[in-house]
Formats: C-alpha cells, structure tokens, sequence
C-alpha cells in the first residue's frame, strides 16, 4: 500500500537520528578528561572541575592527580581553591564575641555542604596563612592546620630567642608559613603536604639592629638552628609600628619597618641568610597613627610594592625598575570619590575621612587581590594588575 510505504519510508529517518544521537552520546571515560585537563591550563581546569562533582572531587582531592598536574601559566593559580571556599560567622554575648569559622565544600554532590572548621582550643584568627594552610596557638602550643580536609599538625615546642623574657605578655614575631608543592612524605604528610614555619624577630636599639630567625621542617620534624643576622642601611633606635605581615616573593620575605629615622622595607633571603634594605623616600607617610600600609606586588614575582590609605586616597609607592629605588612620587589607585560611589552603592554612608572608613585587610599573592573593608558599607576587591574595584556579591 502506499500508505504503508510511506509509512516505511518515515521511520528510516527517525532511526537514522536516533542512530546519531546516540553515537553523539558517547563520551570519553572521565579518568582520560581529567588527565586532559592536567595538561593544559587554569582555566580550562576550572572550567572542567565546574561540569560535575565526580571531576571536582577528582580534581580538589586526589592527592596522585594533583601530583600529575602539568599546567601551563600557574603564577596565580591556588588548586586547593577548588575544594571550597571559608564563611565567617560572628556572634556577641556582652563582651564576649565569638567567631566560626565553616568550609562551604564544593566537591560535595549537591554543592551545599557546609562543615564546621572551628572548635574547642582553635583561636579567633590565625598566625599565619598561606596556600590553604593555617598556623594557629592552641592551648600555647603552635599547630598547622588544613581546614579544607581537617587534618593538622603539632609542631615540636616553640623556640625561645636569646634575651627573651617568658614573661613578657607581648612578643614581636613574626611567622611566615611556607607550603610544599608536591604531597608530603614523613611527618609533613599530617596535613597532607610539606612545609616550612619562619620565626622572625626584629632586634632594634642604639647599637644593635639584627633579625633574629628559625625554621621549623617538617620533613625532618624539627626547628633547625638559631640564626641572627646582621641588617645593613637600618637606622634608627626603636619601631614605630609592628612589621606587620610578610609578603614572600620568590623565596625572599619582605616586611615594612618604620622606625623613628625612617621608613624601610627589610628583605630576608632565606637560604642565603642575608638581609637587605631599602629606604623609603622622605615623602613618604609613616608619622600618622591613622594611616595604613600594605605590602603586595602587581605581578607574580615582582618587585614589592607599597599600599597606603593616606587622607582621601589609596596610593601605591613603587620601586624603579632599573635603580631598584622607590619613586618620590606615588601612583593614585582610589581617590575618595570612588571609594564613596561604592560605599553608597553597598548601602552604606558617606565616610567623613577616607582613613577612618577603610582597612586595607590583606593581598593574595597568586591572585594580586586586596581585600579592602569599607565601613558601614561591605568588602570590594582591588584587582593590582587593573588597579580597578570590583564588589564582592554574595
């Protein structure tokens, strides 16, 4: 009949489509993508971590993938990132304020789990970080802690300097915590990875201007010997503020020292033991108890550079390229006009000075973002590379 055959004649079609649908349904097995995306670049890893949980959980915990990662252009690129993110909590009861600390766990199945990193003996905020890693003081004892996968590690007892008082309730050091790259062998393996812990104290009077230092392996589970080195081209007889937190550059750690002759920033090679100094031009702010400084870079192994709030205004002192000495002059990033638009866009006031409303928090090295804290208004971000601010939803 020919309606019959017309009828024939119509399902070869719809099961040659059927045919290639299927054929096109057909996908590689997911050990083969993943060990694609270990060989091509940030980007593409993200994007192939954000198809489903089974490559996320692959990609963020599996220690041997990670040790196979090969990816082109990594200088700003934190894998443990991919595991999650942190999410604050802060509670007052009169005048005691209490503050949690959870992880929003991506690799879960349905995105939303939430765990708990904060506990009995964990201290409101920590020493040091870096690399998802965090140094903290538990019951006076130091401990380096991976909250993303809870697992931690307590260091040997914390050395004591020469001419320290134990007494003393406050004592300048400074802790620098430096990850591994690779998995952790021996007893760096507690928190999944290797590491190193810097102590560092700043001797400054009339006639003695030393750094004091020590470092803690844990590959060998122990501190390494006492070191104190002289520093050059400091002047000065006492500190006017705190050195504040290091920013690490290519193994090297800088700090910002003010003292009362002037402003410097101290670098410390570390394997070769060796500090050296520049000095900060004479223009440059340090005698306002209300200004605030930061350290950061506006590249990945670049020269350091210096954040400062100062009346209405971020500004940014940088160093020349060719002399390796800071510019007169520093470089406007925010003017108050900016900063104001976007406080009033995150619902909050006007600020009567700029340096009584922002906080310059802290600078992610591999990112090259600023935290920046406006008050009554929110956090935004400020990206060094644009020098521009973007608002931080959610």
């Amino acid at each position: 009949m020919p309606g019959g055959g017309g009828g024939g004649d119509a399902t070869k079609p719809r099961l040659q489509a059927r045919g290639r649908r299927q054929h096109q349904a057909t996908s590689l097995p997911l050990d083969i993508v993943v060990e694609i995306a270990a060989c091509t670049d940030p980007v593409t890893l993200v994007r192939c971590a954000a198809t489903c949980w089974e490559v996320r959980h692959r990609v963020a915990d599996d220690p041997a993938f990670r040790r196979r990662l090969r990816l082109r252009r990594t200088d700003r690129f934190v894998s443990s990132l991919l595991r999650g993110h942190f999410v604050g909590q802060e509670s007052s009861y009169g005048l005691n304020q209490k503050r949690e600390l959870y992880l929003v766990d991506t690799t879960a199945a349905d995105a939303t789990k939430v765990r708990k990193v904060t506990g009995s003996g964990f201290p409101s905020g920590p020493l040091a970080s870096r690399d998802g890693l965090l140094l903290v003081r538990a019951a006076k004892e130091l401990r380096v802690c991976d909250p993303a996968t809870g697992r931690s590690q307590v260091l040997p007892s914390e050395p004591t300097f020469p001419g320290e008082d134990p007494r003393r309730y406050y004592h300048p050091f400074k802790y620098v915590l430096l990850p591994g790259d690779s998995e952790g062998g021996g007893a760096g393996a507690a928190v999944g990875r290797p590491f190193q812990l810097l102590i560092a104290k700043l001797e400054l009077s009339q006639h003695r201007r030393h750094l004091q230092i020590q470092i803690f392996s844990s590959e060998h589970n122990t501190w390494g010997p006492y070191t104190e080195i002289r520093i050059p081209n400091l002047y000065g007889s006492r500190l006017l503020r705190d050195l504040g937190t290091a920013l690490v550059v290519g193994g090297a750690m800088h700090w910002l020292c003010m003292t009362n002759s002037g402003s410097y920033v101290i670098k410390l090679h570390v394997r070769a033991a060796q500090v050296t100094v520049t000095e900060l031009p004479e223009s440059f702010p340090q005698d306002r108890c209300n200004t605030r400084h930061l350290l950061a870079t506006t590249s990945p192994g670049g020269s350091p550079i210096v954040l400062v709030v100062d009346d209405e205004k971020i500004l940014a002192w940088s160093q020349s390229k060719q002399t390796m000495k800071w510019k007169q002059q520093p470089q406007i990033v925010i003017d108050d006009d900016e900063l104001c638009r976007y406080t009033l866009k995150m619902g909050g006031v006007r600020p009567v000075r700029v340096t009584e409303k922002v906080q310059l928090h802290w600078f992610a090295e591999r990112s090259g973002l600023v935290l920046i804290e406006v008050r009554y208004g929110g956090f935004v971000w400020l990206d060094l590379r644009t020098m521009k601010m973007f608002e931080i939803e959610g």
